[in-house]
């Protein structure tokens, strides 16, 4: 492991050491924690296309089963 120095903004700073003390953990946990979550690769194109993501949240209008069919299988 190496060490490294970094200059923050005050704001910054006291938003970091807020959030570390919340989650009990160091500042330099946080930050390799968020690191990592940031290099972490970007979902597959397979996700995008996935038929089902056309139909996500069809329900919260209350119109479910209208055109389910054409979304999901192209009819």
């Amino acid at each position: 492991m190496r060490r490294t120095t970094i200059v923050l903004p005050d704001d910054l700073h006291e938003q970091l050491r807020t959030e570390a003390f919340d989650r009990r953990m160091s500042m330099a946990e946080l930050i390799r924690f968020r690191l990592r979550r940031e290099r972490r690769p970007a979902r597959s194109s397979r996700w995008k296309s996935d038929p089902l993501r056309k139909v996500e949240g069809i329900g919260s209008d209350g119109k479910l089963a209208e055109g389910i069919d054409a979304a999901l299988y192209g009819i």
